[in-house]
């Protein structure tokens, strides 16, 4: 908890931080303002502030926390490269699963912050858009789903933020490779990939309605079996940074100055 409470101090220095809150404000904007860029004859009549919140669940897992929680935990592991941070801690009885660990506790954190900062965000928006149905009884469950679908996001982005976080500077391509990952929701309509793939899988367990949104058939058993083959990844990972440590450890190695002959006299 000690080293918790370290990692959680450093975001505060944090300025990539900036883009999971300016990500996690965009989303409702952009899943209303799709309702209106759409066609007279395509937009949903119906279309109240419970089609808002479902949208933003929607778009939180498959896009913005996504891109968000994998750059900024990334960061957080990558900084102990980038600063050369990483052979130091190794003088003080401190094993690199355990710092890790750490930092994979903070990005869980943050996603549950995320996931109550983007139920303001959204009930803001439905609020300025005037959206019907904008009740204490339907707002509730509404915001109980984001939380949820932020949580089990966060841990969906454990094992790539963790990867590409020991890779040095990767961290930004890290993220690029997670929002691929979670777009790739779109391409599984039933069957085995759709339950088991794990942003899928966070939706599902986290009380989506995939059969109400897109007309998807799942089966939770095998959501709940994807979530912890990802858990079971990052604990891997987990394992295996110790060579990530003895990595750091290693002195940088600089060219030598080719040093010419003396002139014969």
């Amino acid at each position: 908890m000690r080293i918790f409470h370290t990692e959680w101090l450093k975001l505060r220095r944090c300025q990539i931080l900036l883009v999971g809150v300016v990500a996690l404000a965009l989303c409702p904007l952009v899943q209303y303002g799709t309702q209106l860029i759409m066609e007279p004859e395509l937009r949903d009549p119906n279309y109240d502030f419970t089609h808002l919140c479902a949208n933003v669940v929607w778009g939180n897992t498959q896009i913005f926390l996504p891109i968000s929680l994998v750059m900024i935990g990334g960061w957080l592991i990558d900084r102990e490269n980038a600063q050369d941070t990483a052979k130091n801690l190794l003088t003080v009885p401190l094993r690199m699963p355990a710092l890790l660990g750490a930092k994979l506790l903070v990005v869980e954190c943050l996603a549950l912050a995320f996931g109550l900062y983007s139920c303001a965000a959204t009930l803001l928006a439905g609020a300025v858009f005037d959206l019907p149905g904008l009740t204490l009884e339907t707002a509730l469950p509404g915001f109980a789903q984001i939380v949820a679908a932020a949580c089990t996001t966060g841990l969906v982005c454990l094992p790539p933020a963790l990867l590409f976080g020991q890779l040095r500077g990767a961290y930004l391509a890290g993220s690029i490779a997670t929002f691929f990952l979670g777009y790739s929701i779109l391409f599984f309509k039933s069957g085995f990939l759709l339950s088991f793939y794990p942003f899928s899988a966070a939706l599902i367990l986290s009380g989506f309605d995939m059969q109400e949104y897109n007309g998807a058939t799942t089966q939770p058993l095998l959501s709940a079996a994807g979530l912890l083959f990802t858990l079971a990844v990052t604990a891997l990972l987990l394992a295996s940074s110790e060579r990530w440590s003895r990595r750091a450890a290693r002195p940088r190695r600089t060219k030598a100055k080719k040093r010419g002959r003396p002139a014969r006299r």
